[in-house]
């Protein structure tokens, strides 16, 4: 079993709301075809801009769930015409903030050979709602199933030193589980890209493998999907 996240900015144009990069998706998600699969989208530019404007407010959790909505059907659509039928599983349903609390309903999916799919989201919890990314269910996800792998797909082909693109940038080809974020690490931890470290550090520290791969890398998702470790990544060791 795998657990899958496409990052918000690998599917959406965040400069433009409610902009969806068709085809993407297809192509990733097609090479875990025959395997079973767990899979997360990000909210990208379809759920950021309402929960900044209006916060966990009854109108910005309205219009964010309404936003998701959106999204994950054309995500379905795409997938499914790429021969992997999704069943989208509506994460405050299943989680109470950061646990999941129904895991019967993925399991349910899973033996029925269908891919569950989750998103970023508001979610219950004792303190009200919650936002709860996408990473902190694959981290989530691989503390319940336990899976073969963890892979984080982005518009880039894996973690840097730097922002990629800005001088003296290097792409990191592995990464240990302890690695010291606040120390000399070398690791860019700009922006979102923090917490999608932190998180792979999280379940490579479970003993998952975690790679970090460009979404349009179809070579080494299918690497991956045989069990093997792809080059062209950065991956995490436990």
């Amino acid at each position: 079993m795998f657990v899958v996240k496409f990052g918000g900015s690998a599917i959406t144009d965040k400069t433009r709301p409610y902009t969806y990069l068709r085809g993407r998706v297809a192509r990733a998600a097609s090479a875990f075809r025959e395997t079973q699969t767990v899979f997360i989208h990000g909210a990208g530019s379809f759920a950021h801009p309402h929960v900044k404007t209006f916060g966990l407010t009854p109108w910005g959790i309205a219009l964010t769930k309404a936003s998701l909505r959106r999204l994950t059907a054309m995500i379905v659509e795409e997938m499914l015409e790429a021969g992997v039928p999704a069943m989208p599983v509506e994460p405050s349903d299943v989680f109470w903030g950061r646990s999941l609390a129904r895991q019967g309903v993925i399991t349910h999916a899973l033996r029925h050979r269908l891919y569950p799919l989750l998103h970023g989201d508001i979610v219950p919890s004792d303190e009200g709602y919650v936002v709860v990314s996408g990473d902190d269910m694959a981290v989530e996800l691989a503390r319940v199933y336990m899976p073969r792998a963890v892979v984080f797909l982005m518009d880039v082909d894996g973690i840097y030193t730097a922002p990629p693109g800005s001088p003296n940038a290097e792409k990191i080809r592995r990464l240990k589980s302890n690695v010291d974020l606040e120390g000399a690490a070398g690791v860019d931890v700009t922006g979102g890209i923090r917490k999608k470290v932190e998180a792979g550090l999280a379940i490579a520290a479970l003993g998952t493998p975690v790679f970090y791969c460009s979404i349009s890398d179809r070579e080494s998702l299918e690497i991956i999907a045989r069990g093997g470790a792809p080059e062209n990544c950065t991956s995490v060791e436990p």
